[in-house]
């Protein structure tokens, strides 16, 4: 963290992780740390001594099960980037170059 940064992150279940999300993420607990788990996403298997993620549907409607966190993030940063890239605005010149 930034010495001097002052801005506070929102709450957990202000981002979407509230207590139905904390609920079903223990019940899938057990599993992976059995190593009984595989990714929803890339379906391998996830290590029972990683860290893993409780994963949503891409439009976070639902959840699609436990995540590799690699996995997650990455789906997590390319969405956020496909919304921040279709704010962009063209920039029209003056001419055809």
């Amino acid at each position: 963290m930034l010495r001097g940064c002052t801005v506070a992150r929102a709450k957990t279940a202000d981002r979407g992780y509230g207590s139905a999300h904390q609920k079903l993420r223990e019940q899938w607990r057990p599993k992976v740390e059995a190593g009984l788990v595989d990714c929803a996403r890339c379906q391998q298997p996830i290590d029972p001594d990683g860290p893993w993620d409780l994963g949503h549907t891409d439009d976070r409607t639902g959840y699609t099960g436990p995540e590799c966190r690699h996995c997650n993030r990455a789906a997590g940063g390319r969405n956020g980037a496909a919304v921040t890239n279709g704010k962009r605005v063209e920039l029209r010149h003056s001419r055809r170059w």
